[in-house]
């Protein structure tokens, strides 16, 4: 059987830990209705050092702890995720609007970020980890819903307009 791919998840700000918790119910609940059982892959680090290489999935409850990356940018914590190519940030936004910012990490250091609703992060993760989607596709998708993929967003406007029935 292959190993499973675990994906860094490192808080940027003080997120509470029922917020942690919601991403990791909300994130394999999201997976779960697309492929029953999925198993777990966030893994959950409070330091810096579990960034780098986490070995296994993080299971609800987790505990509070302090953020490993306090006020860091993406571009920052890239450079402690070890070899991931994936990760997923908790900001001081996830803590009200239970979205997540999935990072992807490019040759060069850069780093595209997009924000996700807690609900489509596991799915998403293994979907880029399986290459069936693209970070750009979900980049457009989030950008066309209002900034988050999988949040429902803002009705789209410059759309035609839905057809009028007539004599009814």
């Amino acid at each position: 059987m292959p190993e499973i791919e675990l994906f860094p998840v490192c808080c940027t700000a003080e997120v509470p830990a029922s917020t942690v918790n919601k991403l990791l119910d909300d994130a394999h609940a999201g997976s779960e209705r697309l492929a029953p059982g999925s198993p777990r892959v966030l893994a959950v680090a409070t330091s810096a050092a579990e960034a780098q290489a986490p070995t296994t999935a993080t299971l609800p409850p987790v505990q509070q702890s302090a953020p490993p990356f306090p006020n860091q940018s993406a571009e920052h914590v890239a450079q402690h995720v070890g070899s991931a190519a994936y990760f997923v940030l908790l900001d001081e936004r996830s803590v009200t609007d239970d979205t997540a910012v999935l990072a992807a990490r490019r040759p060069g250091g850069a780093v595209d970020t997009v924000r996700v609703a807690f609900g489509a992060v596991q799915h998403l993760l293994a979907s880029l980890d399986m290459a069936t989607i693209g970070f750009a596709e979900i980049q457009s998708i989030a950008e066309a819903n209002g900034g988050v993929y999988g949040g429902g967003g803002a009705p789209r406007q410059g759309g035609p307009a839905p057809r009028k029935r007539l004599g009814g």
